[in-house]
């Protein structure tokens, strides 16, 4: 694996991404996940209006080109995740991964999101780079800080579960990303058009699966 050649096409995202909101009105919100059988990848999207309502679902098959390895994951995602956006119509895009809180500033969504030219954020399980201070509750984010600069926020977006943690991918700023995760919880740890993503993608693998 050539580290260095694959840190430079990083460099190339980080230096094009946008951290401020550009956007218009977001009537539709697109969430994207992947999930995995063998060497291929099942990608789901989604689409919804501001209500939360599904308008639109896709799902894709890509063959999967390259290992997981920490902080290069969008070389293995980046295939699943354009064929399941393409062709839908969407103001904004949530994905299942990091955005700017990352070491070179290039997670998932930035790179999907420069690569598409389109406003994105990253929803991570995990925090990949940056710190937190203290324990986000219910109703107080916590600032994701790297030498003085905000990331993104650590969320917990339900009592008793774990927080999630938002950072920005392109055309959006850290609070803009937080407020917009905000305003698609349904209850759930994920908001909603990452959490249907997910079940989109995995409905989609075990069809792969049955039919292997």
């Amino acid at each position: 694996m050539d580290t260095k050649r694959l840190e430079a096409v990083q460099a190339w995202v980080a230096e094009r991404a946008r951290i401020e909101d550009d956007y218009g009105p977001l009537d539709r919100i697109a969430g994207v996940d992947v999930a995995y059988s063998g060497d291929r990848c099942a990608g789901g999207a989604v689409v919804l209006d501001r209500a939360m309502r599904v308008l639109e679902e896709r799902t894709a098959i890509a063959r999967v080109r390259f290992p997981y390895v920490p902080t290069y994951l969008t070389f293995r995602e980046l295939g699943g995740v354009l064929r399941a956006v393409k062709g839908l119509d969407f103001d904004m895009l949530l994905l299942d991964g990091q955005g700017v809180a990352h070491p070179r500033r290039a997670g998932l969504a930035t790179h999907v999101g420069v690569v598409l030219d389109r406003p994105t954020v990253g929803v991570a399980k995990g925090l990949l780079w940056g710190r937190v201070e203290g324990e986000p509750e219910v109703g107080r984010p916590l600032p994701i800080t790297c030498r003085g600069q905000t990331l993104g926020y650590a969320v917990r977006t339900r009592k008793g579960t774990k927080p999630v943690f938002v950072s920005p991918g392109h055309r959006v700023s850290p609070e803009g990303a937080l407020e917009l995760v905000l305003s698609c919880l349904k209850g759930y740890r994920l908001p909603e058009p990452v959490r249907l993503a997910h079940i989109l993608a995995g409905r989609a693998r075990d069809e792969l699966l049955k039919n292997d």
